[in-house]
């Protein structure tokens, strides 16, 4: 007797959302872009809400994540994380490391908002990322780095 698998079935994702969550925000905190980007989808979308253009695609994203680890230290301050049926949606607060002109460094902090939607396969389909732009660009004015 022969066994075949629907389409569906062959689709299913093989971690929870929680795990996936969890999966997907240790390649955030190790600043990690091949990880971030083997868990997204071939043709995902990466949007950060702050004035630039999304990113498409694997390996823009893997390209773009090291950027912007290059470029910036940060870390994660945690906060609500809520799951529906193919989504998150995550709080968190970035604590930046930055330093004034020609002065010592200090500390920024900047509310976010994740909202990530997976696909039937299990991958990051697309991630958009709110951020507060009053606390972002009072941040990066301080540093001299304003747009």
């Amino acid at each position: 007797m022969s066994v075949t698998m629907s389409a569906e079935q062959n689709t299913a994702p093989s971690l929870s959302l929680p795990d996936l969550f969890a999966r997907y925000h240790v390649g955030w905190e190790t600043r990690d872009p091949a990880l971030i980007a083997s868990l997204h989808a071939e043709d995902s979308v990466f949007h950060l809400h702050d004035g630039s253009e999304p990113v498409h695609g694997r390996d823009a994203l893997r390209r773009h994540c090291a950027e912007l680890f290059a470029r910036f230290d940060w870390s994660f301050e945690m906060g609500r994380r809520l799951y529906g049926a193919d989504h998150w949606a995550f709080e968190w607060t970035m604590v930046l490391a930055l330093g004034e002109p020609g002065g010592g460094p200090f500390t920024a902090r900047v509310e976010m908002l994740d909202v990530v939607t997976v696909n039937r396969a299990g991958e990051v389909a697309r991630k958009d990322v709110y951020v507060n732009g009053a606390q972002m660009h009072a941040a990066f004015a301080r540093a001299g780095l304003a747009r």
